[in-house]
């Protein structure tokens, strides 16, 4: 991602403060993400950013939480993202 990006952190922060400012006032906004709703996986949402880029998470309604699991481009594999993260914990 570095090498295509000019300011990494910068696209960092926005993408940390998009997050921050849209599932702070509607968590539950956002769809399952499709490509895990394939799989039988429910439980991560994608709200997709207009730039190109979503944003995998989960939301925990009776703690009122949001767990951001992931800012991926578009184009890449949520499906591969989440077996990577489960074979790396």
């Amino acid at each position: 991602m570095v090498e295509f990006i000019s300011d990494p952190e910068s696209l960092t922060e926005q993408l940390l403060d998009l997050a921050a400012n849209k599932l702070a006032k509607h968590p539950e906004i956002s769809p399952v993400c499709p490509e895990l709703e394939h799989i039988g996986v429910f439980e991560y949402l994608q709200l997709t950013v207009d730039s190109g880029y979503k944003i995998l998470y989960r939301y925990d309604k009776p703690t009122d939480t949001v767990f951001v699991t992931a800012f991926m481009r578009t184009k890449q594999s949520a499906e591969k993202l989440l077996v990577r993260f489960a074979l790396l914990t």
